[in-house]
């Protein structure tokens, strides 16, 4: 009998000839982690210098409506590789491993196209020891993963230096995390300050404003990063047969972002640019999801992706030839371990965002507040804790405003619903709204099935925190 896990691989080898491999283009993909779909100037980022991701927009494709499948790295990278959602591939909270018994990974189909497949840096999630489960011995590991910032690309360029002359085609995942928490002090920071804008639904506080600095530095850094990522192509790959694809894990790590399907959580970067292939500097509204994108990789290379998976190509929208993919965006949430016990759904349909809290009872939280209470300053530079934690408990002691921010962080409604069009940063729950019912009853009939179709069993990450015993700081009296 023929085991499961690599009968899509045997199916695949007997199509691997469909195309020569000399037209089989490289894929040179970089992921960051935790890089927000606003900090970049190709989304529109004032005072941020990301120059070589203007020239990748410039050339290529944006596109303004990719999602991720969860907002946490485990899940988000396992949906990415499987081509399926986390309560179907069944890697659903963070630092979970273990996909259900005959999911397989898509990689396998990409080698069975006769390609070699290399991951450096933080690829998968948590490095070598978790590669495992979506990726099989064949691929190439460079620099191992985690976090490690201090990477750099020596070891990818030895590597692309010494292949031979007629070398197969090439799959090279490379993986960034300059903008993940903790993020080192710079004496020499290039940006101020006061020069730094603090995003919607954010305190302000001159802690805040330091650490934002140091998060762009991160996000200034891997855009560096890609500059000598294109270098590399030019000098040892074929430019005009290279797609080239920048994109993000999930969003930022700061409040309503990371750890939430907000849109500053779930939504990502996603830039596309193959030179005489896509159009260049174009954009496109086209929904896509991260399990939608190597289920297009192995259509480009001349491969079909297995039957069952959620995932499918959009290289039609890269090719011009439909503006138009998917018509619902789902994303899940379930939380990571005991420092964010939170379990979430969200549903996009059209400008229409639907956000179920399945437990409005539990306070939210995650570590940066959790470890912000547990841990002195001195330590919690490499435990996520954001230095400016303090600084929004210092001043809810005085200003309502601060108090009414963390209030908002902590604790949320059974049911949100958002018009993206008008107010894309999701401030103004229209969930009670009379006029939008019929809105929010089909959203909530769509969260309802899908989660019956993929068996959502509704599970906690952790013991929760409940509202009624947690200290939200109260406004101060006048």
């Amino acid at each position: 009998m023929i085991s499961r896990s690599i009968l899509p691989l045997l199916l695949t080898l007997s199509l691997s000839a469909s195309l020569p491999a000399a037209a089989k283009p490289n894929f040179v993909i970089t992921i960051a982690d935790d890089h927000g779909v606003y900090h970049s100037s190709p989304y529109g980022a004032a005072g941020i210098q990301t120059p070589n991701l203007q020239r990748l927009a410039e050339t290529g494709l944006r596109f303004d409506n990719a999602y991720v499948a969860s907002p946490a790295c485990a899940p988000s990278r396992a949906a990415l590789f499987t081509g399926m959602m986390p309560y179907r591939n069944g890697i659903v909270g963070n630092h979970e491993f273990k996909l259900k018994p005959g999911v397989v990974s898509l990689v396998p189909q990409l080698l069975a196209q006769g390609y070699e497949i290399v991951f450096h840096g933080k690829v998968g999630h948590s490095g070598k020891k978790h590669y495992g489960a979506y990726v099989p011995a064949e691929v190439k590991i460079l620099g191992g993963g985690g976090l490690q910032q201090t990477m750099t690309l020596d070891e990818v360029e030895a590597f692309l230096r010494n292949r031979p002359a007629e070398a197969p085609p090439l799959a090279l995942f490379l993986g960034w995390t300059d903008t993940h928490t903790a993020w080192p002090a710079k004496e020499d920071a290039r940006i101020s300050p006061d020069e730094v804008v603090i995003p919607a639904r954010i305190y302000d506080t001159p802690e805040t404003r330091v650490e934002m600095t140091r998060y762009i530095e991160g996000a200034e850094a891997i855009d560096r990063r890609l500059g000598q990522t294109k270098a590399l192509i030019e000098t040892y790959l074929d430019p005009a047969n290279t797609l080239t694809l920048y994109t993000s894990d999930h969003g930022m790590p700061w409040p309503f972002g990371k750890w939430s399907l907000y849109e500053a959580g779930i939504r990502t970067s996603l830039i596309v640019s193959w030179p005489g292939k896509i159009k260049p500097d174009t954009t496109t509204a086209a929904m896509v999801s991260w399990i939608d994108l190597v289920p297009t990789l192995i259509d480009l290379a001349g491969g079909s992706a297995p039957e069952g998976i959620d995932g499918r190509s959009f290289a039609d929208v890269l090719f011009g030839r439909t503006d138009r993919h998917r018509d619902e965006i789902f994303a899940t949430h379930k939380g990571d371990n005991d420092k964010n016990v939170y379990p979430i759904r969200s549903v996009r349909v059209g400008p229409w965002k639907y956000i179920l809290n399945l437990h409005p009872e539990f306070a939210y939280t995650t570590h940066t507040d959790v470890w912000a209470k547990e841990k002195p300053m001195t330590d919690r530079f490499w435990t996520h804790a954001g230095h400016h934690w303090d600084s929004y408990l210092e001043a809810a002691k005085s200003d309502p405003a601060a108090a009414a921010f963390l209030r908002d962080y902590h604790s949320n409604p059974a049911e949100e619903l958002y018009h993206l069009g008008r107010d894309p940063f999701e401030e103004h729950n229209q969930a009670a709204a009379p006029e939008h019912a019929s809105v929010l009853k089909l959203l909530r009939y769509k969260i309802a099935q899908r989660m019956i179709e993929v068996d959502d069993d509704k599970s906690l990450s952790g013991p929760p925190r409940l509202l009624t015993t947690f200290e939200i700081p109260a406004p101060p009296r006048p």
